[in-house]
């Protein structure tokens, strides 16, 4: 959507000018005229279209500064400044332009007479269904401030769980670079070296060496299919997770490989228990709370369950009926206190008591996965090595009959 440019007149008689986000020039000039200016001139921005369409792609606003927006917006509202004021002082303070237009664009529709949760309906790349779904529950209870500085709380639990996950993933992922960039330079360059002494000889070598001599001399000679052959093998998997099939496939997998499966399940019970446990408090309806709750877990699997508890619960049925035939996701233990939090009527809390459990869960199996991957991949690198080398001078011990 475009950018419009307009001059007008205000309702104090004051000149003003600005600029409006939307579909076409109508829709902004009827925002803009509700907002009480007399618009005198209206034209499209000059820079607005493809270019900048491409442009905003490379884009985004940080969950860093979605985080601090949430808190000084439940700040401002709570010190009694009025939501207009709030979002237009934040859209101006804003150093991202994304997030600038966005929240200017918000600050227009309101005056037009949407509602706040309306208004975010139109940035979704920006603003989760989640939280429009909270800030629509704090608008009908009249409590958007806390709603907003527990979202931020929630958000920045969220992000904190990810960073663990990726820190998991990081020293593994440098280790395996340098186990393969130590690899390549043995079979190109210092095992070649070393094969000069025996140039001609190669039919009289050891087996080991000879197979060893072919890695070295395909990645030397014939590295262009290698990178084809891996881009073919990224394009292929990229290709199967975009197919419905190959996303479930990839789903069930990811639930069950060694290590790592361990370490999804429990991230996925904690976001479902920290996700489900908002909302409700928030006070949406179940059913809407465990739907917009299955939109933020990629994983079909533990959709396929959350859509059984919907299920149930629309049939007039209980969260935990359906959580015990899915032991492998919700242990027992968490089915338990499910099943206590409804009895009760403290769902919510018993949902929060989950999601806190579980993030030191997943704590621990970080550090159980780190403590496991180190020694298993010095062993797979120190194999690899001392084949290499084993191959090198396994001639040296038949040296006289291989120079005969």
């Amino acid at each position: 959507m475009p950018w419009f440019v307009y001059s007008g007149i205000d309702a104090k008689g004051r000149n003003v000018s600005g600029e409006e986000f939307g579909d076409n020039q109508t829709e902004v000039l009827a925002r803009v005229m509700a907002g009480g200016v007399s618009v005198l001139d209206i034209r499209v921005k000059k820079g607005t279209g493809i270019f900048e369409a491409i442009g905003n792609k490379f884009q985004w606003v940080s969950t860093h500064e979605l985080k601090f927006l949430y808190v000084n917006l439940a700040t401002l509202i709570e010190a009694g400044c009025t939501l207009r004021a709030s979002i237009a002082s934040l859209g101006e303070q804003s150093e991202n332009p994304l997030l600038k237009k966005a929240l200017l664009d918000i600050n227009s529709a309101i005056a037009s007479g949407k509602s706040f949760s309306e208004s975010l309906q139109a940035h979704p790349n920006i603003f989760s269904p989640l939280f429009i779904s909270l800030v629509k529950a704090g608008e009908e209870g009249g409590m958007l401030d806390q709603i907003l500085l527990r979202y931020a709380a929630f958000t920045e639990n969220q992000e904190a769980i990810k960073s663990r996950i990726r820190g998991a993933l990081v020293l593994p992922a440098i280790m395996v670079l340098v186990a393969v960039g130590v690899v390549i330079g043995l079979l190109t360059y210092v095992f070649p070296t070393f094969m000069e002494l025996f140039k001609g000889r190669e039919s009289m070598l050891p087996m080991p060496t000879r197979v060893v001599m072919s890695i070295s001399d395909f990645l030397r000679y014939q590295y262009l299919n290698l990178i084809g052959l891996v881009i073919c093998v990224i394009v292929g998997l990229w290709l199967f997770l975009k197919w419905e099939k190959g996303w479930r496939a990839f789903s069930w997998f990811q639930l069950r490989v060694p290590l790592f499966g361990t370490l999804f399940r429990k991230t996925y019970v904690a976001r479902f228990a920290h996700t489900l446990g908002s909302l409700v408090k928030g006070g949406v309806p179940a059913l809407r709370a465990l739907r917009i709750t299955s939109e933020t877990i990629p994983n079909t699997e533990v959709k396929d369950v959350i859509a059984n508890i919907q299920e149930s619960v629309e049939r007039g049925g209980t969260f935990s009926i359906p959580m015990q035939k899915h032991k492998h996701l919700f242990p027992s233990m968490v089915t338990l206190m499910i099943n206590v939090g409804e009895s009760t009527g403290k769902i919510d809390h018993m949902l929060d008591k989950v999601g806190e459990y579980y993030d030191q869960e997943v704590s621990e199996t970080i550090s159980a996965i780190l403590t496991a991957i180190e020694p298993l991949l010095t062993v797979v690198m120190g194999t690899i090595v001392l084949t290499i080398a084993a191959s090198m001078f396994l001639p040296l011990f038949n040296i006289s009959k291989v120079l005969r």
